[in-house]
């Protein structure tokens, strides 16, 4: 009976120790745990048997996922605030030193991902907008998120190749 039940604590605890929560604040600052409940307007999330509760008017994303399932961010995959916009990326070794400048001057709602090239420097020095997983052909929004990628500047490596490609995420 003693041996049942130590097997009943530890599958429940390999069980909450796999589940993996993140919360994304608005200015970009991120916590991991367990959501345990969402009553007005308040999450509480759980980590190391600490309750944090957070407004969720300042929360601009919450990422569910548990270890071994396909995780929403690819990996190697960055995330920043650029304004008001919450942008994710991916450039091998690079990070973006200078974010991009975005605006949307409408209502118009929609997610673009930018694919860009960069050089050495960490120009952008190519953005096509509308690559697979944009959710908006807008022409607006395209061309906004086209001259978003433009503006932002990658950490310079002198050692990196003439150019490399990658992408960043604009939601509009």
């Amino acid at each position: 009976m003693k041996k049942l039940t130590l097997l009943s604590v530890i599958l429940f605890l390999s069980t909450i120790s796999f589940a993996q929560h993140s919360v994304v604040m608005k200015n970009g600052d991120k916590m991991e745990g367990l959501v345990t409940s969402l009553n007005n307007g308040i999450i509480e999330i759980q980590k190391n048997q600490t309750i944090s509760k957070i407004n969720l008017s300042e929360v601009s994303e919450i990422i569910f996922d548990t270890k071994g399932e396909n995780a929403s961010k690819e990996i190697g995959e960055k995330s920043m605030t650029a304004g008001s916009y919450f942008i994710r990326y991916k450039v091998a070794d690079r990070i973006i030193s200078k974010a991009p400048r975005i605006d949307n001057m409408t209502q118009k709602k929609g997610t673009v991902v930018v694919t860009v090239s960069i050089n050495k420097y960490g120009n952008v020095i190519k953005a096509t907008p509308g690559a697979p997983g944009s959710t908006t052909s807008d022409e607006y929004l395209l061309t906004k998120a086209k001259q978003g990628a433009e503006s932002a500047i990658f950490n310079n490596v002198p050692t990196a190749p003439l150019e490399q490609t990658g992408y960043i995420i604009i939601p509009f």
